[in-house]
């Protein structure tokens, strides 16, 4: 799955917000509210739950492979 981390979503119960911001907003979340946790995109998939939200943050931490 490719995402744009400039792509604008709503994180739910915290409004619009870039991608990358909503995922870095969602891993800070208490755990309780973390597992509650949705993003809502315009693109497919349209919602990602926070085990797909958890993926990206990983993803995008790791440095570029050469």
């Amino acid at each position: 799955m490719t995402l744009d981390p400039d792509e604008l979503v709503t994180l739910t119960d915290h409004g619009s917000m870039k991608l990358r911001a909503a995922v870095l907003r969602a891993m800070m979340l208490l755990p309780k509210e973390r597992k509650r946790t949705t993003i809502v995109r315009e693109g497919d998939p349209a919602i990602l739950y926070f085990e797909q939200i958890k993926d990206l943050a990983a993803r995008w931490n790791e440095p570029p492979i050469d």
